[in-house]
Parts: C-alpha cells; structure tokens; sequence
C-alpha cells in the first residue's frame, strides 16, 4: 500500500516536471519565433529632405535592425539616432512585421557657407544644423555680413528682418516649384540665380506675385543667359513687362 502511494507521488512528481518543462520549452519556443519576426513593411511619412530608401538606410543599418522585437527595444528605450536636418521621429508599430515612421524635419529656409562647412537658419535666423551635406530645395544665401557663426544662436547680422525676407522667398519659390541655384542679398534688395538668369527681385514687397510672374517668365528664356529684373514689379494686374538683359 506505501509503495503505491509512493509510485503515484513520483508519477505526480514526473508530470508535474513534464508540464514545467514543457512550459519552458514553449516560451522558449516563443521567444525564439518573436525574435526571429522581421519588419517587412515600412511606411515613412512627413519626410521631405530625403528619399524613403534614404531613411530606410539610415534607421535600419543591419539585420538586427530589422528585427521586430530588438527595433521595439531600441525605439522605447534606447536614444535615437542624431540625423542631419531631421528633429525628431517616432515609429508606430501596426502589427509586429510592420511599421510606420514619423519624421518630424527641422524647420529651414537657407544656409550660408562658413569654415567649409554649410549652416542652415530658420526664419528667425537661428543656426540649426552644421554639415557638410547639402540638403535638396533649400538655397544657399550669400550677401549676409557676420563674423562668427553658432549652432543654437542667431546669425549675428545687423538687420535682422532680412530673415523674415528670405522666409517670405523661400516658402514663395517653393510654393511655385521653382529651384534657384542661390540667392543674394545686398541690404534689403533678392537676386536670385536659375541656372544661366540672374533675376533682381528688388525688396520684399509684393514678394508672391514677382515669383509668381518669374515662374510665368522662366519658360521664354529656357536657354539663355543673362539679367531679369524684376525690381519694379508693379502688379500682375497691370500689362506685363520686365527687362532682360542677355551676357554678350
């Protein structure tokens, strides 16, 4: 009679360990199947700095990248990655294997070129970001006189409105799609470089409407070289008539 009740003890004992090991095995199991889930679906959204393939590369360096469960662990609770022209981004998970990416840029509307390196300024003039890389549709602005530049600070030039002219332009050329090479400043007077016409933009009135009569004009001197002036823009009401001057 006790050795049967032992015998069912061990039994009891033997199932019990079956069962805790089987548990162990199962988690294991489970643990090795949520490690081994890759993301396959990457949506990114809000960038325009850079191509999707380029963010892709950037986020997602190597195999371990595009794990699920180590790119949750590193997006929760490790520091993202510094990259340049972009403030912030945030992943939103749809499901394990796939992704959304927020990219939140900075806000830019020029750079100047100072010690061999690019600074790009917001629309109070705040230096932003320092590189060497050049960052597609936004101008390079030369003309500003300053001595030193900061990354954080203000660029220390004796009118500060002109940077609320150069907003004014750069969210104008971009409004029309049109992609200057660079733009001057001298005082309060825009000269603006597409391709081989060099356009006089004059002061920041009526800002809007000469770019927008620029890009009417653009078309008819496909080609050529020379000075179009736009400095006296009266209003597209009016007939209109600009000056060209072609290079001999």
């Amino acid at each position: 009679m006790i050795r049967e009740d032992e015998q069912k003890m061990n039994r009891r004992k033997e199932q019990k360990q079956l069962i805790h090991y089987g548990l162990i095995l199962f988690f294991l199991l489970l643990l090795l199947l949520i490690v081994s889930i890759r993301i396959s679906d990457v949506k990114i959204l809000g960038n325009k700095q850079y191509s999707e393939k380029e963010i892709k590369a950037m986020l997602f360096q190597d195999e371990w990248d595009e794990k699920s469960a180590y790119a949750f662990f590193k997006e929760k609770f490790r520091p993202h990655k510094s990259l340049p022209f972009i403030e912030r981004y945030e992943m939103r998970w749809k499901n394990p294997w796939s992704v959304e990416v927020i990219i939140y840029e900075k806000n830019m509307v020029g750079y100047v070129q100072y010690m061999s390196s690019n600074f790009y300024f917001d629309g109070d003039g705040v230096v932003v970001e320092s590189t060497k890389k050049k960052a597609p549709r936004i101008p390079e602005v030369k003309g500003l006189k300053f001595s030193s530049v900061s990354l954080y600070k203000a660029l220390p030039v004796e009118n500060k409105s002109v940077f609320q002219d150069i907003l004014n332009l750069s969210a104008s050329l971009q409004q029309e799609k049109i992609s200057c090479d660079y733009i001057e400043y001298y005082g309060t007077q825009a000269i603006i470089h597409v391709g081989g016409i060099r356009v006089l933009l004059g002061g920041n009135e009526d800002m809007e409407q000469k770019v927008m009569s620029l890009k009417d004009i653009l078309p008819a001197l496909s080609g050529r070289k020379g000075t179009l002036d736009l400095s006296e823009f009266k209003g597209r009401k009016e007939k209109e008539a600009y000056i060209f001057r072609e290079n001999k």
